[in-house]
């Protein structure tokens, strides 16, 4: 998590550094959340939902919560569920939607 606060960061800050209320590169894009993790989706999906609009960035869709699979730490391969699959075609689909 701290890579991407660290990003989005910098991305959020005015392009203009004289005008930290200017426009900044994240200023007005689409966006949504997707989560690989064993736990604490819903903890990282409330952050997010509240940073966001902070960093003045349009939410789009559900955000989508995959689990690791038990295998993958043996062999190195995610096998997301049919629902999961589901869900990321859904917000694939809601970002070039909203982009149209």
């Amino acid at each position: 998590m701290q890579a991407v606060s660290f990003n989005i960061d910098w991305l959020s800050r005015a392009l203009d550094l004289s005008d930290t209320r200017g426009a900044s590169a994240l200023q007005d894009k689409f966006v949504t959340v997707s989560s690989v993790a064993n736990a604490g989706h819903n903890q990282l999906f409330t952050i997010y939902k509240d940073l966001l609009p902070f960093i003045r960035t349009q939410i789009v869709g559900d955000f989508t919560a995959a689990h690791v699979n038990d295998s993958a730490w043996a062999d190195g391969k995610l096998v997301l569920e049919e629902s999961v699959l589901n869900s990321l075609e859904k917000q694939a689909q809601d970002l070039i939607n909203a982009i149209n």
